[in-house]
């Protein structure tokens, strides 16, 4: 298993490099789609460190923050979040492969979607600590977010590309609704804080 998740990390990172051979890295088999949502788990860590450490920050600059949630509802609501977000769009894609005619590529698809959102959390999270630390201040510190955040829907489209084998507007559809669906959870957790 520890192989076959460094050897996918590695793979994602290929993605990045825009490597044609990158996805020789995966486990392109339906067991393979099934392990590759072990990347949840090494995600999950992460994601936890960032809510600790942003709990009770401003939410951007320039925006007042409001009242702060008790820290452990506050981690109950967003980790549920992520966790439906993250499981979800597997589903959704389902229908939506049918739909674009990319039934033959979805298992790859979502397993180097999986993948790759270790490599994106590798790259959100110091971005997001290095903003919320206040190591650097201003538009400056406003901008280092926002280049990891429009580095990772590249990214994303890479990914698309490279797992759907689709045209670049069908790619940029599919990152277009995962945004969507992490705003809208996003949202929707928000809601309960």
């Amino acid at each position: 298993m520890l192989l076959e998740a460094t050897r996918s990390i590695h793979g994602a990172w290929r993605i990045a490099l825009l490597d044609r051979g990158a996805l020789n890295y995966f486990d392109l088999t339906i067991n393979g789609f099934w392990r590759s949502f072990m990347a949840l788990g090494i995600v999950l860590p992460l994601y936890l460190a960032f809510l600790i450490i942003g709990h009770g920050k401003s939410p951007g600059p320039g925006l007042a923050p409001g009242p702060v949630p008790a820290l452990e509802w506050y981690i109950v609501v967003k980790m549920a979040a992520f966790n439906i977000t993250w499981l979800l769009f597997p589903l959704i894609m389902v229908p939506i492969s049918r739909l674009l005619d990319l039934s033959a590529t979805y298992v790859q698809y979502i397993i180097v979607w999986n993948w790759s959102n270790v490599l994106a959390m590798a790259v959100v999270l110091p971005a997001v600590l290095l903003f919320l630390s206040g190591a650097l201040s201003g538009q400056m510190g406003a901008m280092i977010p926002m280049a990891a955040q429009i580095t990772m829907f590249f990214y994303g489209y890479l990914v698309a590309r490279a797992g759907l084998l689709c045209k670049p507007v069908t790619a940029v559809g599919i990152v277009a609704l995962d945004f969507l669906m992490t705003l809208l959870f996003n949202g929707l957790a928000s809601r309960l804080l």
